[in-house]
């Protein structure tokens, strides 16, 4: 797996790929089945697959010290990504800069321009963009007309219970580690 830290320019031989969206904070099971429809697609088109992730994490950077605990630290959560077979993990910057962007100029700028990809994969609720103004409703209108595809996963449910990080998080204060 080729890790990005600096996007562009991507190699040719990753462009076109199709990538799963998001902070992937535990690459969880709920994660990993946005990432597995990611996979799907890609292996369907014959197109490289990865992720595109922040650093640090959105709500650390808005948050500081009052942030929630981190579950998978960046080199853990690399080396979890690479053990899934992906092709690349696009690591952007979380910075006054980015978060400054709104959600179509992110688009546009980093995930068409920069990247180079041809489809988005995002879990039900993401949002992204200055004031969180982006979600799987702008990432569809802007994959009609730019000509990209986007998809948004189904939520995973583990048992009948929704996978979320915010909620291992909840279990791991309780002392809930199974």
């Amino acid at each position: 797996m080729r890790i990005l830290r600096h996007p562009v320019p991507t190699p040719e031989a990753l462009r076109g790929a199709v990538v799963a969206l998001g902070n992937f904070d535990g690459v969880h099971r709920g994660h990993r089945s946005v990432i597995e429809h990611a996979r799907a697609l890609a292996g369907d088109a014959g197109a490289p697959c990865g992720v595109v992730t922040f650093e640090p994490h959105p709500r650390s950077f808005f948050q500081g010290a009052g942030a929630p605990v981190r579950l998978t630290p960046f080199r853990q959560k690399a080396r979890l990504m690479a053990g899934l077979g992906l092709d690349l993990m696009a690591n952007f910057t979380f910075d006054p800069a980015l978060a400054g962007h709104l959600a179509q100029d992110f688009v546009a700028t980093h995930l068409l321009r920069g990247l180079g990809v041809s489809h988005v994969v995002t879990g039900p609720g993401f949002v992204f963009g200055k004031g969180r103004r982006g979600n799987g409703t702008v990432l569809a209108r802007m994959a009609e007309m730019e000509q990209f595809g986007y998809s948004q996963a189904p939520i995973y449910a583990h048992r009948g219970t929704k996978v979320s990080s915010t909620d291992i998080r909840v279990l791991l204060r309780r002392g809930q580690v199974d």
